[in-house]
């Protein structure tokens, strides 16, 4: 009996890996737990990894390839859209622009709990291949805060600074907050996270050339 692979095979033994991984920890889990969870036997696992890291190393690479992707699009976007003088924008506009584009970088990163945990708290210190692929989502991830940082400062809205620096508090920052959230069991709000980590640190690098917030006679 032969059998065909698919992607969409690949996809859902991932998918359940993501949960037993997430679920039980990695080194607990084993090539049952997965296989279980997916609802087949050993060989037609086999047919895609050759043992439960290589499967955890695959979530990984899906993760830094839906980063990549943002990137690439994000790029794209950047180059057909402009920015609106600075003294025509208030600062409570520039932080909700940035904190929705901080937001939806980390729904591509952090796109539900499982992958959450495996990214902070599975993956981390296993060997050095994961440990690379952890690296590579984190300089991907910096990238998008840093390019995005320059872009705002060409436009006049964020003063001069190092915005390598800056995308690097701002991505390890994050990160730390969510790594508190799954360590006291509690929901992690991406939503929150990206308005108070922009919040931190827009209020330090915006420039003073930004229209001022209207009073309230003006309103």
């Amino acid at each position: 009996m032969s059998y065909m692979r698919s992607e969409d095979r690949q996809r859902q033994i991932l998918a359940c890996a993501k949960r037993v991984f997430a679920d039980r920890g990695f080194h607990a889990a084993n090539i049952s737990h997965i296989c279980e969870a997916a609802g087949i036997g050993r060989g037609t696992l086999y047919q895609y990894f050759t043992n439960k890291r290589s499967v955890l190393t695959a979530i990984l690479r899906e993760t830094l390839d839906g980063v990549k992707a943002l990137m690439a699009r994000q790029e794209a976007m950047m180059a057909v859209t402009g920015f609106a003088p600075p003294e025509k924008v208030t600062r409570s506009a520039a932080i909700e622009f940035s904190a929705r584009g901080l937001r939806e970088v980390l729904q591509v990163v952090f796109a539900d709990d499982d992958t959450l945990r495996i990214l902070l708290r599975e993956a981390v210190g296993l060997d050095v291949d994961v440990e690379q692929v952890l690296g590579e989502i984190d300089d991907v991830l910096i990238a998008i805060v840093e390019r995005s940082i320059v872009a705002s400062q060409r436009a006049g809205f964020i003063r001069e600074l190092d915005a390598r620096a800056v995308a690097t508090m701002v991505v390890g920052g994050v990160e730390k907050l969510a790594l508190a959230a799954l360590r006291s069991d509690e929901p992690v709000d991406l939503e929150r996270l990206a308005m108070e980590a922009t919040r931190l640190h827009a209020i330090g690098t915006l420039s003073n050339r930004l229209k001022p917030e209207p009073t309230t006679q003006e309103r």
